[in-house]
């Protein structure tokens, strides 16, 4: 038998209990679907039931930020009553990309 998922267990607690001092550090997420430029005029036009294209194409993932500063990305998902996010990408500490 392979050790390798009991090392990983012991590192990752270890890893853990060194975190455990910020781990309740609170952190503003934020999810971007989507950017977009408008006129004054166009801002004081728009009413309840308004709708404002975005240029980002329907479906596409969009960015998961913490600080505002990029982690990931995710897609929009049904969570019973409400809507919630699926991660489907994280990006390496110093870059984007997975």
């Amino acid at each position: 038998m392979s050790e390798k998922p009991d090392a990983l267990a012991l590192r990752t607690k270890a890893m853990l209990r060194e975190l455990a001092m910020v781990q309740d550090i609170p952190l503003h997420i934020s999810i971007e679907i989507g950017r977009t430029r408008l006129r004054v005029r166009e801002l004081m036009k728009l009413n309840i039931g308004s709708v404002m294209g975005l240029k980002k194409a329907a479906g596409e993932p969009f960015e998961i930020c913490i600080n505002g500063q990029p982690v990931g990305r995710g897609e929009v998902i049904p969570v019973e009553q409400s809507s919630g996010v699926r991660i489907i990408e994280v990006f390496k500490p110093g870059g984007l990309g997975a």
